[in-house]
């Protein structure tokens, strides 16, 4: 039986989201094709009609990932006052409600460790992802050149990604929140004070 395209594509965006939840919450390495699938209530070999490879899928999670968080942060710095804009984004990225929701939370923190095993080419793909991530949030950051803004997004992003990586570990609340409350201090003085 053939479906429309608006079916097919209704489908895609399904597979896409639970696969980006998927990943983040339990690993791409982890979670097979057949595992997201099943979650969106769809035969394995449906698969092969909307990617090439579960690499073509995973690259395609982690740009959703970085799009759904991306829209977040901004959200919470254009609501920011003037000038407050990246403590603000701080602010929400270092937070207990984001590291206990690693479903919806920055995919770096939840896979960060996987894009490294990948092969080189899916890599280059992620590696522009984040490029225009950093992009995203550059005109957020202090700094007189936009070099500077971004030679800061370089080093402050795949910092807080492991700081939340590490709070996801602490099995203790307090802990958690301790850490994740010196994080949000540190790099609030070092990264976004003039």
């Amino acid at each position: 039986m053939r479906y429309s395209l608006e079916h097919k594509a209704k489908n895609h965006e399904r597979i896409l989201s639970v696969a980006a939840r998927t990943f983040r919450e339990h690993g791409g390495d982890s979670s097979g094709i057949g595992t997201v699938m099943s979650k969106v209530g769809l035969k394995k070999g449906g698969f092969y009609r909307h990617f090439d490879s579960k690499d073509d899928l995973f690259v395609e999670a982690v740009a959703r990932a970085l799009d759904e968080t991306g829209r977040a942060l901004e959200e919470v710095a254009k609501s920011a006052p003037e000038g407050q804009a990246m403590p603000a984004i701080i602010e929400r990225y270092l937070s207990v409600g984001h590291a206990n929701s690693p479903g919806s939370g920055c995919v770096r923190a939840a896979l960060g460790p996987e894009f490294g095993r990948k092969p080189p080419v899916v890599r280059q793909r992620i590696e522009a992802l984040l490029e225009a991530y950093r992009e995203r949030f550059a005109t957020f950051m202090p700094g007189r050149t936009r070099e500077q803004r971004l030679a800061k997004c370089r080093l402050l992003f795949p910092s807080m990604a492991g700081v939340l990586m590490m709070a996801r570990v602490t099995t203790n609340p307090r802990k958690r929140e301790q850490i994740l409350m010196e994080a949000r201090n540190f790099f609030i003085k070092s990264f976004a004070e003039g």
